[in-house]
């Protein structure tokens, strides 16, 4: 040991060499460890243990930021994992909290999202650290990251550059305002905050951003016409938007092509918040809104009422008059009987959902009102995409066999996430191949993916995909990735 020369070659795979490495590494100071790891063997940066671990991993477990910035120089391998946890360089000082060796990692290239054998990546090791007693509440502080596309101005960023990461929308953070529910549409996007103000941003066209004009907006901007209102509940299409008040009353604006502002008589567009003014409401507490491209429904504990383009997504018949739009909130007929009471509706382009108290879901399509699914308790949330509009009731907006499959998500009390899609005949609870267990906190679906947030905060996303096997067998499953992390990341936006 007392050479000047280590006794092996470059290629040394020792494992005394290693465990000598290794016990150096841990116990001894940066200078020792340096002097003893050139003098004692030529493989010293990359030779293993049994466990699979190198000097690497060891100064990082230990914080020695010096020895691992030498080793770097020597050639260690940053990405070798080890044999019992699947854990590198990296997972190893994060867990241990030692900044400065994350930090010289991450300089040198090592990614954040290389997962161990359970699937955890270092940033999930950093949310797993926090202690189980931290609960979030819905009026704790909040923040707004979005990205993605950002052709239409959606992402509110003050420039029309599209976001491949998640970017804090700081807008909000440096007016302290607290975000409490997002929608995200084709033209615009629309944010609630918990004080029940109203933020837009995005192409103005037709008035959908309710600031009196049709002007562009790079930046979430306050819709000014709803500053004495509290406001509740948020939805949006793609060219309308729909308000709930905490009194119950509901207000539109936008474009009025399908009639589904509910303004009588019905304008071509509407720049500015407008309250919808019907008999059948007159007496009601409306407790939810929802938005499709053509159609607006609006629900009490009782009743649910919509309205809009009559493509067979409303719950009401063809008019026998030729009339292709419900001009005000028409009640849902199918729907009206003392044992339903509403608690949660979702809209997409072509159908709705509707869930009552009871557990029964009911799916509003092709003119029909189908009961999907009963017994379906605790119910937090219902979405719905996809469904296919009677392109003869407008020939100018819709084709012919258009549309695209109804996929229903739904999801409970207790973080389970049921699926039905129009090419299964009922509601099944969706599995998950992972390796740990996951309860999920919040969904979000739009016609091409789903995404998924966990009560530990993690984002998943997914995509539909068709099982190759014969059509007696065939079923739709969903492929998944770990798309981001936050210890922050609550709810997703509707898309």
């Amino acid at each position: 040991m007392d050479a000047a020369t280590p006794d092996c070659t470059s290629k040394c795979r020792s494992l005394k060499h290693a465990l000598d490495v290794l016990s150096v590494v841990t116990k001894g100071s940066e200078s020792q460890i340096k002097s003893f790891l050139a003098r004692y063997c030529y493989n010293a940066a990359t030779v293993k243990d049994a466990f699979g671990r190198n000097a690497g991993h060891l100064a990082s477990s230990c914080g020695k930021k010096g020895v691992l910035d030498w080793l770097i120089e020597k050639g260690v391998d940053l990405l070798v994992k080890d044999k019992e946890s699947g854990w590198t360089a990296l997972h190893r000082s994060v867990f241990y909290g030692h900044i400065d060796c994350v930090w010289s990692l991450l300089k040198h290239g090592v990614s954040l999202y290389m997962q161990d054998k359970e699937g955890l990546s270092p940033l999930d090791l950093l949310m797993k650290d926090r202690p189980t007693h931290v609960v979030f509440k819905d009026t704790d502080p909040t923040e707004v990251y979005t990205w993605g596309d950002n052709t239409n101005f959606t992402l509110g960023h003050g420039s029309q550059n599209s976001k491949h990461h998640p970017e804090l929308l700081d807008l909000f953070s440096r007016s302290g305002v607290y975000v409490k529910q997002v929608v995200l549409c084709k033209f615009h996007s629309v944010f609630l905050s918990q004080k029940g103000q109203v933020y837009t941003c995005g192409h103005g066209r037709g008035g959908r951003l309710g600031h009196g004009d049709e002007q562009t907006c790079l930046v979430p901007r306050l819709v000014e016409g709803l500053s004495g209102h509290n406001c509740s509940q948020v939805a949006a299409a793609k060219d309308h938007t729909v308000v709930l008040t905490d009194d119950g009353c509901v207000y539109t604006f936008g474009l009025n092509m399908f009639h589904q502002l509910g303004i009588i008589p019905p304008p071509a567009s509407c720049n500015v918040p407008r309250q919808i003014q019907a008999k059948y409401l007159k007496g009601r507490t409306i407790i939810g809104v929802a938005a499709g491209r053509f159609h607006t429904v609006l629900w009490t504990r009782e009743a649910v009422y919509t309205l809009g383009l009559n493509g067979g997504q409303l719950g009401h018949l063809l008019d026998p008059n030729g009339e292709k739009c419900v001009t005000t909130p028409r009640q849902v007929s199918a729907l009206h009987h003392k044992d339903i009471a509403v608690s949660l509706v979702a809209a997409s382009d072509g159908a709705t959902v509707c869930v009552t108290t009871r557990g029964d879901i009911y799916l509003l399509a092709d003119y029909q009102c189908k009961k999907m699914a009963t017994k379906q308790l605790n119910l937090k949330k219902v979405l719905v995409s996809g469904g296919c509009m009677e392109y003869k009731v407008d020939p100018e907006h819709l084709t012919e066999n258009g549309g695209q499959k109804i996929c229903v998500l739904a999801m409970d009390g207790a973080g389970r996430v049921f699926c039905w899609r129009s090419i299964s005949s009922s509601l099944k609870q969706c599995r998950w191949a992972y390796p740990r267990q996951v309860s999920i906190s919040d969904i979000a679906l739009n016609r091409n993916e789903i995404l998924f947030v966990t009560q530990d905060g993690e984002g998943f996303k997914g995509k539909w995909f068709e099982d190759k096997r014969k059509n007696s067998e065939k079923k739709a499953f969903m492929r998944f990735q770990l798309c981001l992390h936050h210890l922050f990341l609550k709810n997703l936006a509707s898309s």
